[in-house]
């Protein structure tokens, strides 16, 4: 397997997750308008995106 294919598993496994979270019944809304901003922030870096997103719910934990 290449790093270009790595990459690409990679990717798509993180948008699979993405995609999971955002179709859940359960995700509010607070959270698919930070997922899908950190998405347009990182636009073909769906890892960094999702880092960027869970990085962000670890802090507003940390302060609640």
């Amino acid at each position: 397997m290449t790093h270009a294919s790595e990459d690409w598993t990679m990717r798509r496994q993180v948008m699979d997750v993405i995609i999971d979270v955002l179709s859940a019944v359960a995700t509010g809304p607070d959270v698919r308008t930070s997922l899908l901003r950190h998405l347009e922030e990182n636009p073909g870096n769906p890892e960094e995106a999702l880092l960027a997103h869970l990085r962000d719910r670890n802090i507003a934990d940390d302060v609640a």
